[in-house]
């Protein structure tokens, strides 16, 4: 769980390889996944962006919110 995920910016890293995938934080791991030739990883594919909120990654949402922003440096 990244406690500030929605008050402080962060840096995030997907590593990919032929063997895992590795998704990390500010330079930290925070999840590692098996990559293997049968996985649907391998494929072309397009990135999307998804400012989806709920769950528990970001905590509890504000029953008055309305709006906000997604800032992307670099991809």
């Amino acid at each position: 769980m990244i406690s500030n995920a929605t008050t402080a910016f962060h840096k995030y890293t997907l590593e990919w390889t032929d063997v895992s995938i590795k998704i990390y934080v500010d330079d930290v791991v925070f999840y590692t996944f098996a990559n293997n030739p049968t996985t649907p990883f391998n494929q072309n594919f397009f990135l999307i962006l998804n400012v989806a909120m709920g769950g528990n990654m970001g905590g509890t949402i504000d029953p008055a919110f309305t709006s906000s922003a997604m800032e992307i440096d670099y991809i």
